[in-house]
């Protein structure tokens, strides 16, 4: 017989963060963000996330590649490991939903999520902002105790 080999959640984490991955690229032109470990980021929002996800000891990439099963690679704005469940859970911020043409490419690029499988409140965490309703951080804090620490 044979015994299946079981990896802790430690290794199985350090294994997740040390695969190799090819950020998307941020062009010179975009502003500078940087989160408390040191990966440049679009916009001051994701600061705030990527740092809350740190701080919690939230295992997550910026921007890694997710090939779609018809081909389509997308870059979500954070992968997280969901540890206990040993999952990825991909978290999409929408900063400028002021801005008709990119609420219409969010609009489109969830539905590309949803006709991969992939559903808001499931495997898709939606965080949105806009001029007059600008980043709650404490709703940030809520939506990782509830998806990751439990």
């Amino acid at each position: 017989m044979i015994e299946p080999i079981v990896i802790s959640d430690k290794d199985y984490v350090k294994q997740w963060s040390e695969a190799p991955f090819e950020h998307k690229y941020i062009s010179e032109n975009v502003p500078s963000y940087k989160t408390d470990r040191g990966e440049r980021v679009r916009s001051k929002s994701e600061v705030v996330i990527a740092n809350m996800l740190n701080k919690m000891k939230i295992p997550y990439k910026y921007e890694c590649p997710l090939t779609m099963p018809g081909g389509i690679i997308i870059h979500p704005d954070f992968t997280i490991l969901d540890v206990k469940n040993r999952r990825e859970i991909y978290w999409e911020h929408r900063g400028m939903m002021d801005d008709r043409n990119y609420a219409n490419d969010s609009v489109k690029r969830i539905r590309e999520y949803q006709r991969n499988g992939i559903f808001v409140g499931d495997e898709l965490i939606i965080t949105e902002e806009s001029n007059k309703y600008p980043l709650d951080i404490e709703a940030i804090k809520l939506i990782i105790e509830h998806h990751f620490v439990k």
